[in-house]
């Protein structure tokens, strides 16, 4: 396994590193020529590379023409209607660099936040082989609707996983949902969560830094005897990549909390749904649970990281004002009555959101550290609850995580004094009942 060093950037590295992102930053953002029907960007090389003029290998940007320019989310024209609200897009400057494009962990990603991986590696060989035996079970004994679910997840994670999670805003409100981003009508929200360039994804939350350093096969790799291999027709969802953490996953959670934060009313819906998502990698045995769990982890850290950038909140509020809007439009009343008539003609999201949630947390796991370590709550994650308690103090907000964690002791825990994200239970946060006393004290009840 690759030593930490090999990852640690020296001054001049991160110098460097932080002036690629920027030259990235500049080429998204200066680079954008905005036309009546469509904002492109030309794909330039930094100054200095040898590939100047021609594109970039390895690029992720969709290509829109034969000229090399791409067409980004958000960028389209939206379908009018009579009566509906405007889209507006961003400005062409709001694609270019966040404080948040760096990890506010050591080294600019989140390989530390979960570096309870190595120590279950060398010191637990049975939780390693819970973690085979898990997916193992789940990928051979899934139910085939359960199967298509994985493999729809996974065949549209390339496109942005906003049309498959609008299933937690219900049947009705989720076909809305689903409508309003065919005719590019949510653009700001394309642009923060529409495919490979998703502005609220960014460089930190890839994974790829973390995945190459744990270096860890996946289970179809391992023991290729034990998993089933659940394809579809054109498609090949067994990338040979390492498994730890889970990209998808973290796609998932990423995105679904910072929905949380946007659509509070749907926060548990949405969790569960991202929740989900990292649940159909062990149906499709591409992914172990402590992957997935890990995958959580690295995207609810990177969704607080973004939720303390100034400047990405407040493009996630005005996001959230646009789906709002949208959504009234579309069913005719507030949000919140359309989401209570839904749910009252059984046509919501699981309502047992919460507690499905809680149990994919840990799988089947049981605990292997301290059981009776006090929850600590990292310093970042009391932004998660910003968008359901907006007025109560960062303190406030932590102790709302503390009281509603889930136990101690369990695989990837960190006990230690930088807290842990892994006992973090969002779901039961942002639903639980919570009292302010007169000297602004915190009671979460049950």
């Amino acid at each position: 396994m690759p030593q930490l060093t090999a990852i640690r950037p020296s001054r001049s590295n991160k110098i460097a590193a932080r002036a690629v992102a920027t030259a990235l930053a500049a080429a998204l953002a200066g680079g954008i020529a905005a036309s009546p029907a469509v904002t492109t960007v030309a794909l330039a090389a930094p100054a200095g590379s040898s590939q100047a003029g021609t594109a970039p290998r390895g690029n992720l940007l969709p290509e829109s023409s034969a000229t090399g320019s791409v067409q980004l989310p958000g960028s389209y024209d939206p379908v009018p209607h009579n009566g509906a609200p405007q889209p507006q897009a961003f400005p062409a400057s709001e694609y270019g660099w966040y404080l948040s494009d760096l990890s506010s962990h050591p080294y600019g990603n989140y390989v530390t936040l979960i570096d309870g991986f190595k120590d279950l590696r060398a010191k637990h060989p049975d939780v390693m082989k819970s973690n085979l035996d898990q997916v193992a079970e789940i990928n051979n004994n899934a139910p085939a609707a359960r199967i298509a679910q994985a493999q729809e997840d996974a065949a549209t994670s390339k496109e942005g996983v906003l049309r498959i999670f609008a299933d937690a805003f219900g049947e009705e409100l989720g076909e809305h949902f689903r409508q309003a981003l065919k005719e590019h009508r949510l653009p700001k929200t394309q642009m923060l969560f529409g495919g490979a360039t998703a502005r609220a994804g960014g460089v930190a939350s890839s994974t790829f830094i973390e995945k190459t350093y744990y270096n860890n096969d996946r289970p179809f790799v391992a023991a290729p005897e034990r998993i089933t291999k659940h394809n579809l027709p054109g498609k090949d969802f067994y990338s040979t990549s390492k498994s730890f953490p889970s990209g998808h996953t973290n796609q998932s959670t990423w995105t679904t909390t910072l929905l949380s934060y946007m659509l509070p009313e749907f926060a548990p819906q949405l969790l569960a749904r991202g929740a989900e998502g990292g649940y159909s990698r062990v149906v499709l045995g591409v992914h172990y649970p402590l992957d997935v769990i890990g995958g959580r982890m690295v995207g609810t850290a990177a969704a607080a990281d973004r939720l303390n950038d100034p400047r990405m909140r407040a493009n996630l509020d005005a996001a959230a004002q646009e789906i709002r809007a949208e959504l009234e439009w579309r069913c005719g009343d507030t949000l919140a009555n359309c989401a209570q008539k839904q749910a009252e003609a059984g046509k919501g999201y699981n309502p047992e959101s919460v507690d499905r949630y809680t149990e994919l947390m840990n799988y089947g796991f049981t605990p292997v550290y301290s059981e009776s370590a006090p929850m600590v709550v990292p310093q970042a994650a009391p932004a998660l609850l910003l968008g359901k308690y907006p007025n109560l103090s960062h303190a406030q907000r932590a102790e709302i995580l503390r009281q509603t964690a889930g136990p101690a002791g369990y695989p990837l825990d960190k006990q230690g004094p930088e807290g842990s994200w892994q006992r973090l239970n969002l779901a039961k946060a942002l639903t639980t009942q919570v009292t302010i006393a007169d000297d602004g004290s915190v009671e979460v009840a049950g």
